[in-house]
């Protein structure tokens, strides 16, 4: 079949053939028809061979191939990544995802001649060494890079991308564990950063960030993910806030030590649109803070344990603009938090709130009360909703299209059946909330959740002093080269 449309289309640009059975026969009449072909996905196809490949090196066709995706196709050796450079030479773009038996070699073989190499993604390819991003840095001008959860990449390799390719304005570096400050020293080089990914790179510091927002991209970063950069502290959060004046997406979530000073700095990012905090040790006065932010249209607060309904209340009061929430395991939220969202936050689309276990029906009514613009829903785990729940949302939420209640042992069956043809995508079970979610099928929590002792002395401690004055102290520990105006 696919032979057959490759003969009757020898002007095709674009094929796209991931996850279908092609095998060597197709690749051999790619290269005899489609002589502009641009665009190639062959992603998961596991049973072409080398074989296959070498039919592109020695016929006419892909020899314009700008953009390539071999993701999950493991069974290519080197040879075949040489039978690819040999027939691509015109490479631009490869996508070579998946793929934990790439070696060194594979891309030695692919860098001897593709040079004008501009998008490379290689998300779990755990094997390859810094001399495989040296061989890329010397024959490649980049402008995008990805990798994701390779071992093995140190400094070296990020100083010598860094340096061949002072174009780069995406970079997604994340699960990189041998990158430290240095590495962010490299990138603070870079004058057209608007993407950066370091997530789960757990060497990062406060100083590596200090390099990141005293070079030229600072001013120019639009988004910014530093989820389990467990060194991360509210220094660095506060530079970033002063910085980085474009700033629209900023992650934070599981960076065990940020406090709510550094969040309170972030009420005076403008340009702040949307903001993951998930897993942080904040508390209602780090939340209220953040309300102050006039643009903020999307907060992630997942598993924020110690946040309450007057942390909920006193931000929404302020943050009327909101589309998009996340209280996501925020066990000691209870209707009146949605009481709360419901009367302030008219523009809500989307809501979750799976492992709220002391949400009712109540919490439901209040939230479909005028709330025309609600279009996703997902209230897993909430083990005190009854079959109110679904007839709620049936009448009140007119362009609801998904729905998620698993773990909803107080819906029936019937009645969660009754609102699946008004939506798109729906989900339900009456099975109990797993023993992770932390309660039981009564909503009562298996251990009692009590703040850590930094928490709490914070609050006591800065409680009964100005608000300006926490923020002096924070610059003074910096340095006197940041200073800060009321």
């Amino acid at each position: 079949m696919v032979c057959m449309i490759l003969e009757g289309c020898p002007t095709l640009l674009y094929l796209n053939l991931s996850f279908s059975y092609v095998a060597n026969g197709t690749l051999r009449e790619l290269s005899r028809s489609c002589l502009n072909l641009q665009f190639l996905s062959l992603a998961c196809c596991r049973r072409f061979t080398d074989k296959g490949l070498q039919y592109l090196a020695s016929g006419k066709g892909c020899q314009k191939l700008i953009h390539l995706d071999l993701s999950g196709c493991t069974q290519i050796s080197v040879e075949g990544f040489r039978y690819i450079a040999a027939g691509c030479p015109l490479l631009q773009q490869i996508v070579f995802n998946d793929m934990p038996t790439l070696s060194d070699s594979c891309v030695l073989e692919l860098a001897s001649k593709c040079h004008s190499l501009s998008a490379i993604s290689l998300w779990d390819t755990p094997h390859l060494s810094d001399s495989a991003f040296k061989a890329i840095a010397e024959v490649a001008n980049l402008t995008k890079f990805s990798v994701d959860g390779n071992s093995r990449m140190s400094d070296i390799s990020w100083r010598a991308l860094c340096r061949s390719s002072p174009g780069l304005t995406r970079l997604h570096a994340a699960d990189c564990p041998r990158m430290t400050d240095s590495s962010l020293k490299s990138m603070g080089a870079l004058k057209n950063l608007v993407y950066l990914n370091i997530s789960h790179c757990s060497r990062v510091s406060d100083m590596g960030l200090r390099y990141l927002t005293e070079g030229p991209s600072a001013s120019k970063l639009r988004e910014l993910n530093l989820s389990n950069c467990s060194r991360i502290n509210d220094l660095a959060i506060m530079r970033v806030a002063q910085k980085c004046s474009k700033l629209n997406h900023l992650s934070v979530s599981y960076c065990d030590n940020l406090s709510n000073s550094g969040l309170e700095w972030l009420s005076s990012c403008s340009s702040l649109l949307s903001l993951d905090i998930s897993g942080c040790n904040i508390i209602d006065q780090g939340l209220i803070a953040l309300g102050g932010n006039p643009g903020l249209k999307k907060l992630v607060a997942s598993e924020c344990v110690w946040i309450t309904d007057i942390g909920i209340e006193k931000f929404c009061r302020q943050a009327r603009g909101l589309e998009y929430m996340d209280v996501s395991h925020c066990v000691a939220l209870s209707d009146q938090a949605i009481k709360a969202l419901s009367f302030y936050c008219r523009t809500i689309v989307t809501l979750r709130m799976p492992g709220c276990p002391k949400m009712t029906d109540l919490a439901v009514q209040y939230l479909t009360v005028g709330r025309h613009f609600l279009r996703e829903l997902d209230v897993s785990g909430c083990v005190l909703l009854t079959d109110r729940t679904p007839r709620f949302l049936q009448t009140g939420c007119p362009q609801l299209n998904t729905i998620n209640m698993v773990y909803c042992r107080g819906i029936s069956k019937q009645a969660a059946l009754r609102l699946q043809p008004c939506v798109e995508k729906w989900e339900h079970s009456n099975d109990d909330a797993p023993y992770w979610f932390g309660y039981d099928s009564l909503g009562q929590l298996l251990q009692p959740i009590r703040p850590p002792d930094k928490i709490q002395d914070t609050w006591e401690e800065e409680e009964p002093a100005p608000r300006n004055n926490k923020k002096r102290n924070l610059i003074k520990a910096c340095g006197e080269d940041f200073e800060y105006t009321a």
